[in-house]
């Protein structure tokens, strides 16, 4: 089960959002706060290091950019410490009304967790995922271009 979003944004003011690491923490759910972003996110190697969780239950950790192909596809790795690593794939499409439609699939990729069906993880990721899409297109609809860089 793949969670997908239209957003009355283009795909390139989405893409902006995704490319700027400072917003991560906006639109992903369970991060509190970025703590530095690689300078040429999102070119594949690259890194976000970020905390999750709230005060005083902070733990740091990062997110590396394994695939980009810009305006269309991000692939993540994202570390969920102690617990596992989940890659993350978001997909870009046009719509036909100048929109953009965003398919995020999440699946955990390392043990422990990697024992659970990749159906029944879908399952349990999917009311997250689909909070995380619609605050990347609150960000990507509401955002001033400018606002973005």
């Amino acid at each position: 089960m793949t969670v997908t979003r239209d957003i009355a944004a283009s795909r390139q003011r989405v893409w902006d959002v995704l490319a700027n690491g400072w917003t991560y923490s906006g639109w992903v759910v369970g991060n509190s706060r970025i703590r530095a972003v690689d300078s040429n996110w999102p070119a594949p190697g690259t890194r976000i290091l970020h905390s999750i969780g709230t005060w005083p239950a902070v733990i740091d950790d990062e997110t590396v950019v394994e695939h980009s192909i810009p305006g269309e596809e991000l692939v993540l790795m994202a570390k969920i410490r102690p617990a596992a690593q989940a890659r993350i794939t978001l997909r870009l499409s046009d719509l036909p009304d100048g929109g953009c439609r965003v398919a995020m699939t999440e699946i955990v990729v390392s043990r422990p967790l990697r024992w659970v069906p990749d159906s029944v993880q879908l399952l349990g990721v999917a009311p997250r995922n689909r909070e995380c899409m619609w605050r990347l297109g609150k960000i990507a609809e509401q955002q001033v271009p400018d606002a973005i860089e």
